[in-house]
């Protein structure tokens, strides 16, 4: 009876291992790196996460451009949702007790470039966190290349968007089609506290315009809209932008509608910096609204005094 238990043990032990090393190579084969984060850590600049998938690009990449500029290593956390749908490299995590610990750094204006983000007094073998929106490129210019090479989509979500762009651009298949993505944001936009802080919501004339700069300039030519798929929403969207040439994507995952976004070939956007990625990442012709804030408004004073700051050089502002 003893010989059989102990049997039964080892061969529990064995099935036990087995399991262990199938879910271990699973993590390792969705990731392409090993994602241990590290114990112990100095000279470490953090990455502070708030608000939408937008916000969280915006925070990364200035944060790691500011880290390089000032020879220090980004931080970010394993759960971090960006972590988990780009390909950013396992080397810049590090344990949440860091972060938590590290003295803060914040910015003036959350939409403009401010020198005081960069060149804040930095002591040795401390570690920093960076509690700011960042929301300007100008902190990553010097860093571009490599914050395009980490914000490659996973696999699987690549897989999601190349069938969705597939199945929408299918009735007008040719060789020449150019494919143009419209983003339209209005949603929490509408809100009362959002309207009162200074945000303009994107009107059906700017839409006509944008529509018109790309269809003067493309034959065969496919615009698909992406927009949030509330029932209001949508109707203005089908009311303001119509025509044999449109399409509207479905309801999908957001980091699979900015993957999309990234593969057509010229991009529309409206507001909010989920446009402004899913247009950065496409890297064609980008026309974006450039009424956004009401003039002396709260929201208006986060920006540069031209919005030079925010929207990216060679994009093309129509109102």
């Amino acid at each position: 009876m003893r010989r059989i238990m102990k049997t039964d043990f080892l061969l529990f032990a064995l099935f036990l291992s087995v399991i262990t090393n199938a879910f271990f190579f699973f993590i390792y084969l969705r990731r392409p790196h090993v994602f241990y984060p590290v114990q112990t850590e100095e000279n470490r600049l953090c990455v502070y996460f708030r608000g939408g998938l937008g916000n969280h690009m915006f925070q990364y990449a200035s944060t790691y451009g500011i880290a390089r500029a000032r020879n220090m290593t980004v931080g970010i956390t394993p759960a971090s949702e960006l972590f988990n749908t780009f390909n950013i490299s396992s080397q810049f995590l590090i344990g949440k007790q860091f972060c938590d610990t590290a003295e803060k750094v914040v910015e003036r204006k959350p939409c403009a470039y401010d020198k005081g983000s960069v060149q804040f007094i930095r002591k040795e073998k401390v570690n920093y966190i960076h509690k700011s929106y960042l929301q300007s490129w100008k902190y990553f210019e010097d860093v571009e290349d490599e914050v395009r090479e980490q914000f490659v989509f996973m696999g699987d979500v690549q897989d999601k968007a190349h069938e969705l762009i597939k199945s929408l651009t299918k009735p007008f298949a040719s060789k020449n089609l150019t494919i143009i993505a419209v983003h339209i944001r209005r949603g929490d936009y509408k809100n009362e506290r959002n309207v009162k802080y200074g945000y303009n919501l994107a009107t059906g004339e700017y839409l006509s315009r944008a529509f018109k700069y790309f269809r003067d300039r493309y034959d065969p030519i496919v615009f698909i809209v992406f927009t949030n798929p509330n029932v209001e929403d949508l109707k203005w969207c089908k009311y303001h932008v119509n025509g044999s040439d449109v399409v509207f994507a479905p309801e999908n995952p957001r980091e699979v509608d900015m993957c999309a976004i990234s593969m057509c070939n010229h991009t529309i956007m409206t507001v909010g910096s989920f446009g402004w990625w899913g247009s950065f990442l496409a890297k064609g012709t980008t026309i974006y609204f450039s009424d956004v804030a009401q003039n002396n408004s709260n929201l208006r004073k986060d920006f540069s005094f031209d919005m030079s700051d925010y929207f990216y050089p060679g994009w093309i502002g129509l109102r």
